[in-house]
């Protein structure tokens, strides 16, 4: 974005100090404005503005905060009706009223003040925070755009984000000015990305090395359930989210969740979408770890130009550390903007023909074809209520398909951190033996004996690792094994390699059976062959002793019972012969043996 004013703000001012420098009372209208830093106060500037103002925000969470710090404020939200906000119109008409409201609580704001005769476009400002919104979430948030038909009626209004987006297509903006607050001082934030092929094993290891409150941000509640399941230290963590997500938690095992910031847990998890704007009170400055799983849900991915920085700036007393864990999938679908474009134009075209040649014909099955080709189409998606192509729909499109593609390529995601000139940055690529994908497999895609077979291959490629004698070497393999072997079969394949090698296993072609049986054998012959063994043989057989063949076979049956041995099957005194020496002999009764020493 090319900006055509600039104003300056220096370190421990906030937004209206900026403004008030460049000779402006509150925020000027007709402005696209860039704060750069979070947490400036560009809302708390308009809230004491004196004029009346309706500002929309993305989220509940962040109004209802806001609202209440003041007493000319109204929070329009789900459940606030009509007659609520006429009541508050009537009761403060001659106050410089405030009317905070998400988008979707808008055309409340809207009936109500025609209900009292108020022309709000002529009496109102109208500012729009967090603004990137509009276009990051209207794929999944149709209702989000739903203001701004009405926003370019207003005399006055602004934009404003320390990260905005704006629909390049969209000409209803050619006379907004570009507005970038930027500050005279050094105000970046370390950084490090990990790049990864295991999310899982390396939020593990870094949980372990923070100490305090670890904040946790994914877009992916199934994610965070799995993450829930499989490290323990996250068992009693809490998660913020929206109605849904809290949903699928509870079905997950009734875990912590909430949709209100009242106080941290040692470990918390965020869905960043839904937390956008909030303030995140924490005594001490916590660890924020991002997580972009692009195996477990490629909906993960974490924009650095607006999303790492808005997440950053929802923690009004700084961070300790800032991390982001990320996997990196080379084969990920996305259409760079060359092609975008092209597939617009194409839709286009044969979307406009088609509606086109249905006003043309009156043959009964053509007009039938063309009905059902125009209401059922990929084209439609990008369309608004009147079958126009709908700028924010269009420019999330762009957005979505320009941030998968960063998570093709290590390089890629680097750039994309380095160029946002708001981190100090630093990479490093931390790869295991075992990848979130190929875990997975094993877990729930692979067929039995396919996933015999990659976890024989797991387990050679790891064998080096298990004998190592670096303690965070030897707790990752641990952990991996943990995760790689996870039923009874998995079982007798680990303990079958512990005992005899990948290439028995391959030989036995994966069959459970034998390798069961292989392990059975081997444990008998193991325990048979043990001093514990021999100690029990020479209580129970003293040397000298003379018994009849029935009796000791009764008596070596007890000894292999006590040992835990198969006893079912067939026992003879020549097993005897493996501990000592024996004479044979019969008497008038019948054959006995005889202990003489032993070996």
């Amino acid at each position: 974005m090319e900006y055509t004013r600039t104003y300056s703000i220096r370190k421990g001012e906030y937004f209206a100090d900026a403004l008030k420098r460049a000779g402006k009372e509150f925020i000027p209208t007709n402005c696209i404005i860039n704060k750069l830093l979070p947490g400036l106060g560009a809302t708390h500037c308009e809230l004491i503005a004196p004029r009346k103002s309706i500002i929309i925000e993305p989220n509940v969470p962040v109004i209802e905060s806001k609202a209440k710090k003041h007493k000319n404020a109204l929070a329009v939200y789900k459940g606030v009706t009509v007659r609520k906000i006429i009541d508050f119109l009537e009761d403060n008409h001659d106050r410089h009223y405030k009317l905070l409201t998400t988008p979707e609580g808008f055309a409340k704001i809207k009936e109500a003040m025609q209900t009292v005769g108020i022309d709000m476009y002529e009496e109102c400002f109208i500012l729009f925070d967090e603004c990137e919104k509009l276009v990051q979430d209207v794929h999944y948030r149709d209702s989000i755009r739903e203001p701004m038909n009405d926003f370019f009626l207003f005399q006055n209004k602004a934009l404003i984000s320390a990260t905005p987006i704006i629909p390049e297509k969209d000409n209803r903006f050619d006379g907004f000015a570009r507005v970038l607050i930027q500050p005279d001082y050094a105000y970046r934030q370390k950084l490090k990305l990990i790049t990864t092929n295991n999310v899982l094993e390396t939020l593990q290891e870094v949980i372990e090395a923070k100490r305090g409150t670890v904040c946790i941000f994914c877009n992916s509640i199934d994610s965070i359930d799995s993450f829930y399941r499989l490290i323990p230290k996250l068992s009693n963590a809490c998660t913020f989210c929206s109605e849904d997500g809290q949903y699928k938690l509870w079905k997950g095992n009734r875990r912590k969740k909430s949709m209100m910031i009242t106080e941290l847990e040692r470990y918390n998890f965020f869905t960043s979408r839904f937390y956008s704007a909030v303030d995140i009170i924490s005594p001490n400055p916590p660890h924020v770890i991002f997580i972009s799983d692009l195996f477990g849900a490629t909906q993960s991915v974490i924009d650095p130009a607006t999303e790492a920085i808005q997440i950053i700036g929802r923690f009004r007393g700084g961070v300790n550390s800032v991390t982001h864990i990320a996997s990196i999938r080379p084969d990920l679908e996305c259409m760079s903007s060359t092609e975008i474009d092209d597939w617009i134009r194409g839709a286009s075209t044969v979307y406009n023909n088609w509606k086109s040649q249905l006003t043309r014909t009156s043959n009964i099955g053509e007009r039938t074809l063309l009905q059902e080709a125009i209401g059922e189409n990929s084209y439609l998606p990008y369309l608004d209520d009147k079958g126009k192509p709908d700028p924010f729909l269009i420019a999330n499109f762009y957005e979505k398909e320009q941030v998968k593609r960063l998570y093709t390529s290590t390089d890629l995601l680097c750039d994309a951190y380095r160029q946002t000139d708001y981190f100090v940055f630093s990479h490093e690529e931390r790869l295991m033996p075992v990848s979130d994908n190929e875990r997975m497999a094993i877990q729930h895609r692979l067929a039995k004996k396919k996933r015999a077979e990659l976890i024989v291959r797991k387990l050679e490629e790891m064998e080096k690792m298990s004998r190592t004698t670096d303690k965070k070497l030897q707790k990752r393999y641990q952990r991996m094994l943990g995760n790689l072997i996870t039923s009874t079969a998995d079982r007798y394949i680990y303990d079958c390699f512990c005992c005899f090698g990948a290439d028995f296993i391959r030989q036995s072609d994966y069959n459970e059976n034998k390798l069961r049986t292989a392990l059975n054998v081997s444990s008998e012959h193991t325990i048979k062959k043990s001093a514990q063994m021999r100690i029990s043989i020479q209580r129970t057989f003293p040397i000298g002793s003379e018994l009849s063949v029935q009796e000791a076979k009764s008596m070596l049956k007890q000894v292999y019972k006590k040992m835990g041995l198969n006893t079912g099957r067939g026992i003879t005194t020549k097993e005897l012969e493996q501990y000592a020496e024996i004479e044979n002999n019969r008497n008038r009764t019948g054959r006995t043996i005889k202990i003489l020493k032993f070996k």
